[in-house]
């Protein structure tokens, strides 16, 4: 089943709307726009057709050793396109790659991503972490067997299995919120600050705490990755299109040499230059997301009629942070501060999709009500090891940073006796 196309009218509007005023970086004039870019969606809410063809082209991939491939690529460059600003590029390329080979098993396959925002309260009971979608926790010797994953194997790898490592009691430390990445959205002035932010973060702890081959350089090797660098690109995309005549090209910092970035560099071992892949619908990123298309009213045009009928509820996130005291609104929240609410720098928007293969219309979803023994209560995330941050090399200061500040922003919520919607009565 193909998912949702813009049309080439509505991908002509959509660019004006999105770049209207930009100078395109020398290069970049010559890069066309797409006729059809494909909708990302969160992977909860594909349909069952949706996402068997996924798995589909997953299957064929893994079967014809790509993975073992992208793994193995991932694994050569690892050094040069982590910690430094070529990070968000990089991937975004790459996981475009990989979903080119997917359509070589199934054309109208799209990758989907994983907003794992919303279970960083008790990840590892996460459907997608469950039989129905990507599997659990490693069992014998630490080797998946549930989900799309059940024993693979990897000849690259000395024929090992694919392997995870959840904490004690089968359990993942808690992520970063929605709260906190709403945060980064809207204090992220520069690409470097967001890079920082999100690099430090969410991108780290979830590598890390899944474990097994998450946790090493070959981390392309377990399907999460795929749906995590989705999500990751997502933010970015999503930040990019929030002031879209100053940020799409927007590319500071520095590289991992030490040098200072510019829209001319090559991605490491490609000959792409960065602003190639920096606008989406136009060259080779023939992609947007159904977040972005929402943000600019166009939500009803990405589902069918049965979808629209049995839309979920969206929940009071919002609402409820702008009633925080004015002190925590200037602290991290400076849109909110202003009286902006634009949902592409909002992760609090809504948290559904919830429910495995979208809406049912003869179960109609309704979120759970958060637990008022979280009130004032919402918990650290994990932190990143000394043995991660060497191995992704990393900048230990600007790891600590960002924790620093998401420990920050929990203690002033905490203190304002917020009850955050994505926190349950786990017991």
């Amino acid at each position: 089943m193909r998912l949702p196309l813009i049309s080439a009218f509505g991908l002509a509007l959509f660019s004006l709307q999105q770049v209207a005023g930009i100078t395109p970086p020398p290069g970049a004039e010559s890069l066309t726009a797409c006729s059809d870019v494909s909708v990302r969606k969160e992977i909860r809410s594909l349909s069952s057709d949706e996402w068997n063809t996924y798995k589909s082209a997953v299957e064929g991939a893994k079967g014809d050793r790509w993975i073992d491939w992208f793994g193995y690529l991932h694994e050569r460059v690892s050094t040069k396109i982590h910690g430094n600003s070529e990070f968000f590029l990089y991937h975004r390329k790459f996981i475009s790659d990989y979903e080119k080979i997917l359509r070589g098993y199934e054309p109208n396959v799209v990758l989907p991503y994983w907003n794992n925002m919303i279970d960083y309260q008790n990840p590892a009971g996460s459907p997608i972490l469950g039989e129905k979608y990507f599997g659990g926790n490693g069992v014998t010797d630490k080797c998946v067997s549930s989900g799309i994953a059940n024993s693979w194997n990897f000849t690259y790898l000395g024929n090992e299995c694919l392997q995870r490592n959840f904490g004690e009691a089968d359990t993942i430390v808690t992520w970063y919120s929605p709260e906190f990445i709403t945060s980064i959205l809207q204090s992220s002035t520069t690409y470097a600050d967001l890079r920082a932010g999100i690099e430090n973060s969410l991108h780290g702890i979830v590598h890390l705490s899944i474990g097994g081959d998450m946790n090493t350089m070959h981390s392309p090797a377990d399907p999460i990755f795929w749906l995590h660098h989705s999500n990751i690109d997502r933010l970015y995309a999503q930040w990019q299109a929030v002031e879209p005549d100053t940020r799409t090209y927007m590319y500071d910092g520095k590289d991992y040499a030490g040098n200072d970035v510019t829209l001319d560099d090559k991605l490491t071992y490609t000959s792409t230059p960065a602003y190639e892949v920096m606008r989406l619908g136009y060259g080779n990123m023939c992609y947007t997301y159904d977040t972005i298309q929402t943000a600019n009213g166009d939500e009803n045009a990405l589902l069918s009629k049965r979808q629209r009928k049995c839309k979920p509820r969206p929940s009071k996130a919002t609402q409820t942070i702008q009633k925080l005291p004015a002190k925590v609104l200037a602290d991290f929240y400076p849109s909110f501060n202003k009286k902006k609410f634009s949902a592409l720098e909002n992760e609090m928007s809504d948290i559904t999709p919830k429910q495995p293969m979208a809406a049912d219309c003869s179960k109609p979803f309704t979120p759970p009500k958060p637990s008022e023994k979280m009130r004032g209560k919402m918990p650290y995330p994990g932190t990143l090891s000394k043995e991660y941050i060497k191995m992704m090399n990393l900048n230990s200061e600007e790891v600590r940073s960002a924790e620093k500040r998401a420990f920050a922003m929990i203690d002033e919520l905490n203190a304002a006796n917020y009850l955050s919607p994505y926190l349950f009565d786990l017991e």
